[in-house]
């Protein structure tokens, strides 16, 4: 029979201070090509693996999704006594996610672009900015899987790999948001104030997370697999990684942030 037992210090070290932390996380979007066709063309924003790295890496705190379950109570099963079986599991209907915006603001045409896509604006030739600033004209929302590849979600297209420092030992859990697409964006405060960074704040729909186990050190990127975690993260895990410019190995000045610890 278990009770109460003695513990060592070191038994104790081994057990409890070795804990997962809130700041080893890569947040993977893959947008649609049909999405990334429009904003190509309508916000003359080359959608390559260079922008979405950066959007990806400049994630500066997302929320993971969690879920609950409906259940309903019974009665009448055993005398004076009440349960409750769940029926069905609810999930969260958003995740948020923040991001700094870069100086180019490519960060907000993205994430506009893609909400102009979903509303439909400018998709036929006949459309212009000009007759979407008209009040009185309306506009035709596009279907969320469309036909020939034409909508504006997919079952991997948002993913959030939560791991730690030690990535080559140790798994990780990866989050797929199955059909997300973002159904809306927070408002951005600016002033003549003191300087700060500008964040962008966009919030996910979806129609429910998987969860499942990640060993970085041992997964291979398929055809299939759109997302996996890069190898970037070996030299990004040991430096403050928005200094650090991807491709040539140098500090990118544009996002010095000092001694702020980010993700």
């Amino acid at each position: 029979m278990a009770g109460i037992s003695k513990y060592t210090t070191e038994s104790l070290i081994t057990k409890l201070m070795h804990n997962a932390t809130t700041s080893n996380y890569f947040l993977s979007i893959n947008l649609p090509g049909a999405v990334s066709t429009y904003i190509g063309q309508k916000k003359n924003i080359l959608v390559d693996a260079n922008l979405k790295e950066r959007i990806n890496i400049s994630c500066t705190d997302a929320t993971l999704p969690g879920s609950s379950f409906a259940t309903h109570d019974v009665t009448s099963d055993f005398m004076g006594v009440t349960e409750k079986m769940a029926y069905r599991r609810m999930y969260d209907e958003t995740m948020s996610v923040s991001m700094i915006v870069d100086p180019d603001y490519k960060t907000l045409h993205f994430f506009e672009g893609w909400m102009d896509y979903i509303a439909g604006k400018q998709i036929s030739n006949r459309g212009s900015n000009d007759n979407y600033k008209n009040f009185r004209n309306g506009f035709r929302m596009n279907y969320p899987d469309g036909d020939n590849g034409e909508g504006y979600r997919s079952q991997n297209l948002i993913e959030l790999y939560k791991f730690e420092k030690d990535i080559s030992s140790k798994q990780s859990i990866k989050y797929t948001m199955v059909e997300g697409y973002p159904i809306s964006m927070n408002p951005m405060d600016i002033s003549y104030g003191a300087t700060d960074l500008l964040k962008l704040t966009v919030n996910f729909s979806f129609v429910r997370y998987v969860t499942e186990p990640y060993n970085p050190a041992t997964a291979k990127k398929d055809d299939k697999d759109q997302s996996p975690i890069p190898t970037i993260f070996n030299s990004l895990l040991s430096q403050n990684f928005l200094n650090f410019k991807p491709g040539d190995g140098k500090i990118n000045p544009e996002l010095n942030l000092g001694s702020q610890n980010i993700a």
